[in-house]
């Protein structure tokens, strides 16, 4: 997860660690340049209690930057809470450590930390400060990661939902009605806080959309500044016809580009 400030970090990792600890999942948040008291503020803001998980969340400072024996910790911690009876453990760090240490250190940490990942035993989030890594280094990062499809937000049984960089914002794919709108609204409210200017929604691959699903694309971007747009390419004309209708197509800082122009603003 790239980030530019600590309020893009929320939208991510409190539904992470919400959702492991309201499973059956441990969770470790392992700092770097952040004091623990800090990320532990953070967690309080996000409605998490961690007195209330003494024991299943646990907030420690990075003692080494070595990244096999941070691989090693890791493994250890997950074959600890297996062994404790958890499903897995939920990892999130501040990679900070590699400006120090180097492209290759990280390098070496991230390809040999999906060898944990694979496993089934651990799942992470690794948080890259855009204010201190030079985008070079990220956009490297965003290739190693590919093969483990990191941009996905979503993947239900009917709606898969994907990250875009080339514009910036979401890829819809498959159905969206009343089950699956929540998610929608997740990934739409991360995007709005991830991205500074406007957010695009690719709807090309979208076979259905109910009422609910388009409030929730209306509301957002009614929501954004004035200056921004929540810019939705490549909708279907069934869907562009139905938002003239109603005429959301008129609805502030909302822009649909389909396939016949008279519906795109």
């Amino acid at each position: 997860m790239a980030f530019s400030d600590e309020a893009e970090l929320e939208p991510v990792l409190a539904p992470f660690v919400h959702e492991g600890l309201a499973g059956r999942d441990k969770v470790l948040y392992v700092t770097d340049v952040t004091h623990p008291a800090v990320a532990t503020g953070l967690l309080r803001g996000w409605g998490i209690d961690p007195d209330a998980y003494a024991g299943r969340l646990e907030v420690r400072t990075l003692g080494t930057s070595d990244p096999d024996v941070m691989v090693a910790q890791l493994t250890e911690a997950a074959h600890r809470a297996r062994a404790e009876g958890y499903r897995a453990l939920r990892f999130t760090g501040e990679m900070s450590w590699a400006v120090r240490e180097g492209t290759d250190s990280l390098t070496a940490f991230e390809t040999k930390v999906q060898a944990l990942f694979d496993s089934g035993v651990a799942m992470g989030i690794c948080q890259y400060d855009r204010r201190v890594f030079p985008p070079v280094t990220l956009s490297e990062l965003q290739r190693l990661h590919r093969g483990t499809d990191v941009d996905l937000e979503f993947d239900g049984a009917l709606l898969r939902i994907r990250r875009s960089v080339d514009p910036p914002g979401l890829e819809l794919d498959g159905e969206i009605d009343a089950n699956a709108v929540d998610e929608l609204t997740r990934a739409l409210t991360s995007a709005v806080r991830r991205e500074r200017g406007d957010v695009h929604v690719d709807m090309g691959r979208i076979s259905f959309i109910d009422l609910s699903g388009l409030r929730a694309l209306v509301d957002t971007a009614t929501s954004l500044k004035e200056g921004r747009s929540l810019v939705l390419d490549r909708v279907p004309e069934h869907v562009a016809q139905l938002i003239g209708l109603i005429g959301w197509d008129k609805a502030p800082g909302l822009r649909v580009r389909g396939g016949d122009a008279r519906w795109s603003r």
